[in-house]
C-alpha cells in the first residue's frame, strides 16, 4: 500500500469517528427536550359580556308599573312598593328622596315620592291607590340605600291597597316583565350613537346614572320621560293577560 493512501484511509475513518460522535452529543440534548415534560398552562375562560337583556334584575313574585316601582302583595290588601332596578340605574344614587307622610294618600298612576339627585327632583309614579301604612325610614335618613338594594332593604312604602284586585290589571308581571325590560334594554343597545356609546362599560354593562349619559345637560328630563313624569311616553305597552302577567290576586 502506498503510504498516502494509508494515511487518506486513517483520515477518513477519524472523520467519519467525529462525526457520529458529534450526532450522539446532540442527540442526547434532543432527546431529553422532546421527552420532558409539558407543564399544563391554565385556560383563561372568555370574557362574559352581559346580554342587554341582563342588564336590569326583574326578580320574580313582584308586579311592576310601567313608571318603574315596583309592588309586592303582603296580604289581602296590604302590599310593599319600591324603585326597580331601572329606575335605580338610570337615576343613579340620589342624594335624598322626597317620601310621603304615614296616613297620607296615594293614587295609582299619580306622583307619590321623589328622588332627589344633582339637586333636581325626579317623581316617580305610584303602582296602586291606598294610604300610607309605613315608609321606610331608614331609605329616607341613607337615601343611597333604595339604590344598593332596591328589592331588599331598600323598600320605600308599605300602604293599605283596597282596590288591589283592579290595580295588579294594569301593573306587569311573570314572563310579560322581563319581556318588556329586555325591551327597554334592547332599545338602548339600538339606538346606539356617540353620546349614547357612554352606556356601555366593560363592553355591555349599563352604567349607573345612565340617564347622563343620554343627555348630560338635561338628563332630569330623561329620567321624567322613562318614569312617565314628563313629556314624552317612554314606556312600551302591555298586554294583562292573567297567565303571562303572573295570574291574578285577591
Amino acid at each position: 500500500m502506498i503510504p498516502h493512501e494509508f494515511m487518506t484511509l486513517h483520515t477518513a475513518k477519524a472523520i467519519e469517528y467525529l462525526i457520529a460522535v458529534s450526532y450522539l452529543l446532540l442527540f442526547i440534548p434532543f432527546w431529553r427536550f422532546v421527552n420532558a415534560p409539558v407543564e399544563a398552562v391554565p385556560a383563561h375562560a372568555p370574557r362574559r359580556v352581559p346580554q342587554p337583556g341582563q342588564w336590569f334584575a326583574v326578580p320574580d313574585g313582584l308586579f311592576y308599573h310601567p313608571g318603574h316601582a315596583w309592588l309586592r302583595v303582603d296580604g289581602t290588601d296590604a302590599v310593599t312598593i319600591g324603585i326597580d332596578d331601572f329606575a335605580r340605574k338610570l337615576v343613579g344614587a340620589p342624594s335624598a328622596i322626597a317620601l310621603p307622610a304615614v296616613g297620607d294618600t296615594v293614587t295609582q298612576g299619580e306622583p307619590a315620592w321623589a328622588l332627589v339627585a344633582d339637586g333636581r327632583a325626579i317623581e316617580m309614579l305610584s303602582p296602586a291607590d291606598g294610604t300610607v301604612l309605613a315608609v321606610n325610614e331608614r331609605a329616607r335618613h341613607s337615601p343611597a340605600l333604595p339604590h344598593e338594594q332596591p328589592y331588599a332593604d331598600g323598600w320605600l312604602l308599605k300602604i293599605r291597597a283596597p282596590r288591589l284586585t283592579a290595580n295588579l290589571k294594569q301593573l306587569i308581571g311573570g314572563r310579560l316583565a322581563k319581556r318588556w325590560i329586555d325591551d327597554l334594554a334592547d332599545s338602548l343597545r339600538g339606538g346606539l350613537t356617540p353620546a349614547l356609546a357612554q352606556v356601555y362599560e366593560d363592553g355591555g354593562v349599563v352604567v349607573d346614572g345612565f340617564a347622563r349619559s343620554l343627555d348630560p345637560g338635561a338628563w332630569d328630563e330623561v329620567a321624567r320621560r322613562f318614569l312617565l313624569t314628563g313629556e314624552t311616553n317612554l314606556a312600551f305597552p302591555h298586554a294583562t293577560s292573567p297567565e303571562e302577567n303572573g295570574g291574578n290576586h285577591a
